[in-house]
């Protein structure tokens, strides 16, 4: 006969379970899907702890802790995450959305709220469309545009513009041969985009490694790829009195400042919840509190 399992017991031996396979966040993982397949919140699982599980339930959470099991991602086995307190469904096809991206898109809210007019915005690289479909959803009279060459990330990040009721423009195909068809200058111009360095690849995280799309994470040798390439065509597109905001890696805020100086923009520096350098704000017109290095 098998064993009754309840909402206390199969938590705690599921815990110790993902610790015996050096899971990150054994706790946090075996919540989000015992809570996923009883259809509640995770706060909500400490309020039945005797509950007894169907056959049905048992069985759809041991797939997911077998997939778990193998550092598969919580997000893409749930299938969905959420971002700026939006939900977003995410696959493999795209890059799980951080807690540093928020940083990055709460950045360019402050300053399009400055702005006398809507403002016009273009996300490049945009994955499950996460940073442009918060963005529209934040800012409902802005104009929000957004570029990726993955046909399976634009696919996704439609569904989950409709998902959150919002309107984005989305364009397929590769920034650096398309920008000039966009016939626009945008007053903000954002990007999470791959920052990796090709040297650095085998030190990156197994489940990172092995699920995430290395297209959106690898940046070269240097991991400095796009902001180059960018620096060089960007002011074709923006707007005279327009801004940058990119996310970067660790220990690449002031590389990719440098990069642009050369091509006279004016800098400011904002760092994540971690106290890293994770945003660089970029602009012709002087800035407050800006990078002189």
């Amino acid at each position: 006969m098998d064993k009754i399992w309840t909402v206390q017991e199969i938590l705690n031996w599921t815990i110790q379970f993902f610790k015996t396979k050096n899971i990150i966040d054994a706790r946090l993982s075996a919540e989000l899907l015992l809570a996923e397949v009883l259809g509640c919140r995770r706060i909500e699982l400490y309020l039945q702890f005797e509950r007894i599980l169907t056959m049905e339930e048992r069985d759809r959470f041991r797939e997911m802790v077998r997939r778990r099991a193998k550092h598969e991602p919580v997000q893409y086995i749930l299938g969905h995450t959420e971002f700026m307190g939006l939900p977003i469904r995410v696959t493999p096809a795209v890059l799980i959305p951080r807690p540093e991206t928020e940083v990055l898109t709460d950045s360019v809210i402050e300053f399009a709220r400055t702005l006398s007019h809507p403002p016009t915005i273009l996300d490049v690289g945009t994955g499950s469309g996460c940073i442009a479909i918060a963005l529209a959803k934040l800012l409902p009279e802005a104009q929000v545009w957004a570029m990726d060459r993955s046909s399976d990330a634009i696919a996704l990040a439609r569904e989950n513009a409709t998902l959150n009721g919002v309107e984005v423009q989305f364009v397929e195909g590769d920034f650096f041969e398309k920008y000039t068809q966009l016939q626009h200058h945008f007053n903000i111009i954002v990007s999470n985009p791959p920052y990796i360095a090709g040297k650095d690849w085998e030190t990156v995280p197994e489940e990172v490694k092995r699920y995430e799309p290395r297209l959106a994470l690898d940046g070269g040798e240097d991991g400095l790829r796009f902001y180059h390439h960018l620096a060089e065509v960007v002011q074709e597109i923006l707007d005279q009195h327009g801004r940058i905001f990119l996310e970067v890696g660790f220990d690449q805020a002031r590389k990719v400042v440098s990069i642009f100086k050369n091509f006279h923009f004016h800098s400011q520096i904002k760092k994540d919840l971690q106290g890293i350098e994770r945003i660089v704000i970029l602009s012709k017109d002087p800035l407050v509190n800006e990078i002189n290095n």
